[in-house]
């Protein structure tokens, strides 16, 4: 009897094993945010998402498939019709509404709550590795990031200086503003420089006086951003910005902009950039 127990015990294992790895094999997976998008890629698991959302840029192949729109624009209609298993969203990227319906609709829902910070992008990752069955892999991406992190931090032991910085966004010259606390200018407390603005949270609209009285030693901004700006001749033409330290020295520093901006899977690999790009004492002669 004991005997007999313990092959029915071993077939129910393999059974639920078995229909597990089906079940993930079979997902079919929309992603809503960026960082989420490529952490799903990093993973492992890209050839899943059948679809995502208007931020989702890389891998460039993403961009191919069925885009569901951009945060208010989302609606729950035109998901349900792609039949997805998971949804991997952003918190507050899609309205309540929506999400109450996809959840209505039986579709599993994976709700991310993201901050701008290296543990909060290990959490994040190790929440997706953990819906997607990928624990594993997982682990070893988190391993990848705190091996990037602690060869730049051992480079910024040899660093001499602590650069002053502003880190900024804009779409052409329209639109340029400050990116302070809680935005990807957080990145700052891993590449051994400080904040120009100190204390400003969010995203604020830069302005002449500010600037000046900033007088930033290194401009950051994304890459995308100083092309729509014309570049660092445009960018120096935003007023008050030819007369900083960075502008006369033309310092101005751009970086892909979502690996500048997710703090997803490769921020590891954006600080080790980053600490090279605004220490030049550090660069190889």
């Amino acid at each position: 009897m004991k005997k007999q127990l313990r092959c029915e015990n071993m077939v129910l294992a393999v059974l639920f094993i078995f229909t597990s790895a089906f079940s993930f094999a079979q997902e079919r997976i929309i992603t809503a945010g960026s960082a989420l998008t490529e952490t799903v890629c990093a993973l492992g698991d890209c050839d899943k998402i059948i679809a995502s959302d208007r931020t989702s840029l890389y891998p460039a192949h993403i961009q191919k498939l069925p885009s569901i729109g951009y945060r208010g624009g989302i609606q729950a209609e035109g998901i349900i019709s792609l039949k997805p298993t998971l949804i991997i969203a952003e918190k507050d990227y899609v309205e309540d509404a929506v999400l109450q319906q996809l959840r209505a609709s039986g579709i599993k829902l994976v709700i991310v709550d993201r901050q701008y910070t290296i543990d909060d992008t290990k959490r994040f990752i190790a929440q997706i590795a953990a819906a997607l069955g990928r624990d594993a892999e997982g682990k070893k991406l988190i391993a990848t990031i705190d091996r990037q992190i602690a060869d730049a931090t051992a480079q910024l032991k040899k660093a001499k200086t602590n650069p002053k910085v502003l880190c900024i966004y804009n779409r052409g010259a329209a639109t340029v503003s400050v990116a302070g606390k809680n935005t990807f200018g957080n990145i700052l407390a891993y590449v051994g420089a400080t904040s120009a603005v100190g204390d400003v949270e969010g995203y604020k609209p830069l302005n002449a006086e500010a600037l000046l009285a900033s007088n930033p030693e290194y401009v950051v901004t994304l890459s995308s951003g100083l092309e729509s700006i014309g570049g660092i001749d445009g960018l120096l033409k935003v007023p008050g910005m030819a007369q900083t330290t960075a502008g006369k020295q033309r310092q101005i520093v751009s970086i892909d902009g979502l690996k500048l901006t997710n703090f997803g899977p490769r921020v590891g690999e954006t600080i080790q950039e980053l600490v090279t790009l605004l220490h030049p004492e550090l660069r190889a002669k």
